[in-house]
């Protein structure tokens, strides 16, 4: 396999930039369409902005790319708080459409200084025009807060993408190419927080791709979750309290305050009074209670550039899952020692067999989420069949229903009593019973699902902070000096942070 290192001569630049070196942030936000941009989207982009107020120097220049850029035009969406949708607009949907957005209400996003639109055409143009002026040694902060998408590519499971407004999606692929226009010796570091940002990690090579050489500058990123997993967060909830995504919790620790203000102190891992991206991504792997599955470039590294411990011979004095716990342990940093000691506290983890047992227990929650997603296909053939049966006899009484936007139709949800009327009939139907205890039992499929979800989600995190831990030491065991001395730049780009920090 071909080495991917960064360049001497941009390690060279690097260093002699610092002095004069200034951050350039650049934000990707918002959905594809206004069904598709949850408010909480929006809510992303104030919290950073509280902290780029805070942490950043004054005149640090920003653009910002959200949603359908400028127009005065509904595109966010929103759910007030204590709403209920009318009983009969309710069975309606649940009979003859989607109860989906059904209680969802639309407005412009309120954002101050977007730039443009959210899409690759216009994310290209900024790096043409502006990616220029950026200097040897500055950094570039890129921060996306939007939907993400699977890879496309048989052969590349980590070319994912982000979807962008009116439907255009920017492959990862695309955006290292972007990077790579950049003027030598600038640097970047990325916070991504769309369903299968994980993908992105692997910018650190051409073209985001593993099999070609690696990128000739300085690159670190940190992810919500791994390549193939959606991530938590988008939501058209308004009340910030309740979110428990990965950019809330990595911004509070760099800012050193929540969303709701609260001061946070725990997150300074290696104890040196400052908090780094590093231990910033630390404290959202064990304050979050989401899907989420966190990664950083340099676990993207190690799991490219290095191997546990198998049964062949060469590979029998390498560390693995099988490693006793307290030689993982001992052989952490700091940061991921905070973190190995912590989930192990929260999953109430014991033993020096913590690295199989958490594998293992992985494996069996997936294949319990596995059972809970065939048990729902079953149910929904049977919720299906009785909601068709119920139809087909209010069609019968209303056949204006034939279209639900004959004005008949339109009538019936508007005239106080046809809408009593209609509830009546639905809820004396003989099967309505079924098809409501029908419905309860989807909605605690639903629940369980997305409780085995986190479960899985804390042991999956246990297991790659254990294993990056075993790469890191059998890299220096198995890899040229120059692929880890390139391992060591990397994370001394993650142990980087703010000014204010």
């Amino acid at each position: 396999m071909r080495l991917h290192l960064l360049h001497l001569p941009t390690l060279l630049l690097l260093l002699g930039g610092t002095l004069c070196a200034r951050d350039h942030v650049l934000t990707i936000g918002g959905g594809y369409s206004p069904a598709g941009n949850q408010v909480s989207l929006e809510r992303n982009v104030l919290f950073f902005e509280k902290l780029r107020a805070e942490k950043l120097p004054d005149g640090t220049s920003h653009d910002l790319y959200f949603a359908d850029g400028t127009s005065p035009r509904p595109d966010l969406q929103f759910r007030r708080e204590g709403e209920e949708v009318p009983r009969a607009n309710l069975l309606m949907a649940g009979l003859f459409g989607s109860e989906k957005n059904l209680a969802n209400h639309y407005r412009n996003n309120v954002l101050k200084g977007v730039r443009d639109i959210s899409s690759p055409a216009a994310l290209e143009k900024w790096f043409q025009e502006e990616g220029p002026k950026l200097a040897a040694g500055d950094r570039l902060v890129l921060y996306v807060t939007a939907h993400g998408g699977r890879s496309g590519s048989k052969g590349n499971k980590y070319n994912t993408k982000i979807w962008m407004w009116d439907r255009k999606s920017l492959e990862a692929s695309r955006l290292a190419g972007f990077l790579a226009g950049l003027p030598e010796g600038v640097k970047v570091m990325t916070v991504m927080v769309q369903c299968f940002s994980g993908g992105f990690s692997h910018l650190i090579f051409e073209e985001n791709n593993q099999k070609k050489e690696g990128a000739t500058r300085s690159i670190c990123g940190f992810y919500a979750t791994v390549c193939d997993r959606e991530a938590a967060g988008c939501t058209p909830d308004v009340n910030e309290e309740n979110y428990d995504e990965f950019s809330s919790h990595f911004w509070a620790a760099l800012r050193g305050r929540t969303r709701m203000e609260k001061e946070i102190t725990d997150c300074d891992y290696d104890g040196d009074g400052r908090v780094s991206f590093e231990e910033a991504h630390a404290y959202a792997i064990l304050t979050s209670r989401n899907i989420d599955i966190p990664v950083r470039t340099s676990g993207a590294f190690l799991r490219v550039h290095s191997r546990l411990r198998s049964e062949k011979k060469e590979d029998r004095e390498l560390l693995g899952r099988e490693t006793p716990y307290a030689e993982i342990l001992e052989r952490a940093g700091p940061v991921d020692k905070a973190v190995l000691e912590g989930l192990s506290a929260r999953l109430e983890l014991e033993g020096k067999k913590r690295g199989t047992f958490a594998h293992e227990k992985a494996s069996k929650l997936g294949k319990e989420i596995q059972k809970v997603e065939g048990e729902k296909k079953e149910q929904k053939k049977k919720l299906d069949g009785v909601r068709t049966v119920i139809g087909r006899t209010i069609l019968y009484r209303w056949p204006d229903l034939e279209n639900r936007h004959s004005s008949g139709a339109v009538r019936l949800l508007s005239e106080e009593k046809l809408q009593a009327e209609f509830v009546v009939a639905v809820e004396e139907h003989p099967r309505y019973s079924e098809w409501n205890r029908l419905k309860q039992e989807r909605g605690k499929l639903n629940d369980r699902e997305l409780e085995l979800s986190r479960e899985y989600a804390n042991w999956r995190r246990f297991v790659r902070i254990f294993e990056n831990v075993a790469y890191a030491v059998n890299l220096e065991k198995i890899a040229d000096e120059d692929v880890v001395q390139a391992y060591q730049r990397l994370l001394e780009a993650e142990r980087e942070g703010f000014s204010g920090n």
